[in-house]
């Protein structure tokens, strides 16, 4: 069974505040060397997506840049491949669009001109390793409108105000349809809830009526309007993953996720799937190099670092360079930082290109972090 990939770049740009200040949701840097998207697209070759569409919004020129023509995720095709899709439509409407719903009826006939049977749609904000076969194939067995992909884990209340919750059916004729949406439910206390991993299938066929139904009634939202308003009258099923998940939907989240990979157990949950790879774009940059007053304990360090420094508990990006007698503790440095020499910086998230001097202490706590943004001296 054949499927179409539609990927959302930048849907929840407002939920990561300054982390898209210049960039979309999608090419947010993860874990040393990713971009937020790498996963989606390594899911979707894993699980023999072969063509995808990813929907532009704002400030998708790198992101354009990192995808080229899809060669590292073996995208680049004659038939299929990936496509960038622009923010603006098909027809006469102008602006950009206000939602998915919205976006797909700019896409209209891309979506219609596709030969595949049914389409996988998902966000960029979900971190995880998920074969989407098994989805399609639950799909069509339970004869689902829409499948779900949910996972079940405790979010906080912030997290909960970010996110959509799902209650199940307990009827033993109709396990695993989905009951009841709750969309952004900021009046909810920390729990653990099934929550929305931001990834739906359904037939094309399907979804080309849907889309059909929105250009004719207005509707520009997919969970609102159709997920919320709609889950008594259509079958919405839920499908439960059950690997490693992370949702950035905060720049608090973003920072416990990156930490969360300096931990064996879950950095192979979700990169070291059996024929399940996760890609990203070659640069064929040099190896780390390590002076001899280097000290680094329980971090990422990616290629073409120079460490003469003291960094613990960190994840550094490639090109960061730490110079000597300067200690980084429990710090996101990311790609082409410079720190001087004599620094102390500790719980703190260091932008692409930030330059700080010799001789500078910054340093913040794990409630309250401290973010500077992208290409600025200190």
């Amino acid at each position: 069974m054949q499927a179409l990939g539609i990927v959302f770049s930048d849907i929840h740009e407002w939920d990561v505040g300054a982390l898209t200040t210049n960039r979309t949701v999608a090419a947010i840097p993860f874990a040393g060397r990713y971009w937020l998207i790498d996963f989606v697209l390594s899911n979707m070759i894993n699980s023999g997506v072969h063509k995808v569409g990813v929907i532009t919004k704002s400030n998708y020129q790198p992101l354009m840049e990192h995808i080229g023509s899809g060669k590292d995720w073996d995208l680049s095709r004659k038939n299929g491949g990936i496509a960038v899709l622009p923010p603006y439509g098909e027809d006469s409407r102008t602006g950009l669009y206000r939602g998915r719903l919205d976006a797909l009826t700019r896409i209209v006939n891309y979506i219609s001109n596709s030969p595949q049977e049914f389409v996988v749609m998902s966000d960029c904000d979900m971190i995880c390793n998920i074969n989407y076969k098994n989805v399609i194939d639950f799909h069509v067995k339970s004869g689902a409108d829409i499948t779900a992909v949910y996972n079940e884990h405790y979010i906080d209340k912030e997290s909960a105000s970010h996110s959509v919750l799902y209650n199940l059916s307990e009827d033993e004729n109709n396990p695993g349809r989905i009951t009841e949406v709750y969309l952004n439910p900021w009046y909810v206390e920390g729990g653990t809830f099934k929550v929305s991993m931001n990834t739906w299938v359904m037939r094309k066929d399907y979804m080309l009526n849907m889309i059909q139904n929105a250009i004719a009634t207005g509707k520009t939202h997919f969970a609102r309007d159709i997920l919320l308003a709609e889950v008594n009258n259509i079958k919405i099923m839920g499908y439960e993953h059950k690997g490693y998940c992370a949702h950035i939907n905060s720049v608090d989240n973003y920072f416990k996720y990156n930490m969360e990979m300096l931990d064996n157990i879950k950095r192979n949950e979700l990169f070291y799937k059996t024929g399940r790879n996760i890609y990203t774009k070659v640069r064929d940059s040099e190896p780390a190099r390590y002076g001899e007053n280097a000290n680094v304990k329980n971090s990422l360090v990616a290629d073409a670092c120079v460490i003469d420094g003291t960094v613990e508990n960190s994840v550094i990006f490639r090109g960061v360079k730490i110079s000597k007698n300067s200690v980084v503790k429990n710090c996101i440095v990311m790609q082409d930082g410079i720190i001087g020499s004599d620094c102390n910086l500790e719980w703190l998230i260091a932008d692409k290109g930030v330059v700080i001097t010799d001789n500078k202490k910054l340093t913040a706590d794990k409630e309250y972090l401290m973010y500077i943004t992208k290409n600025k001296r200190i």
